[in-house]
């Protein structure tokens, strides 16, 4: 397995990951009416490739398949998803840890996400700490997340 820099021809494999990590991982935390408002099963595929254009997520891959993604800007981490026959097995662990390699070069010592309820204690192993709670919309659809931050000494 390893992390590479965006390679647009993912562009379909990350859309599909994102949508099945959410219906699939997140159902324990999340009802099927907050699952769909957040991922939509009517996907978008030209707004999805005009946004990683721009984001250029950092991708795992294992055998030239897309196995998990994380979008890192500024010194904030964004969908940080991981294909749900992929969890537990080292692939978050080594989008994070590239997070973190990224940020120690870039010398930030302050990083923020906003986790959902399911991945928040994946942040938390990580020195990641609860802000906030948030309440999102999105449709007209509430959703829970979590603001969290991790400052380095």
């Amino acid at each position: 397995m390893q992390i590479i820099n965006y390679n647009k021809k993912y562009c379909k494999q990350i859309v599909e990951l994102f949508t099945n990590t959410i219906h699939k991982v997140c159902i324990k935390d999340y009802t099927k009416e907050q699952l769909k408002a957040w991922a939509n099963p009517n996907i978008d595929y030209k707004a999805w490739e005009e946004r990683l254009n721009k984001t250029k997520p950092y991708l795992a891959i294992a055998d030239d398949k897309l196995v998990g993604f994380t979008e890192f800007y500024d010194n904030y981490i964004d969908c940080f998803y991981v294909h749900h026959e992929y969890q537990g097995k080292g692939v978050g662990k080594m989008l994070i840890n590239n997070i973190l390699k990224i940020a120690k070069q870039k010398e930030q010592t302050f990083l923020k996400v906003d986790a959902s309820i399911t991945a928040k204690p994946f942040f938390e192993k990580f020195g990641f700490k609860e802000v906030k709670k948030n309440i999102v919309k999105r449709t007209n659809v509430e959703l829970v997340n979590f603001n969290m931050q991790r400052v380095e000494d």
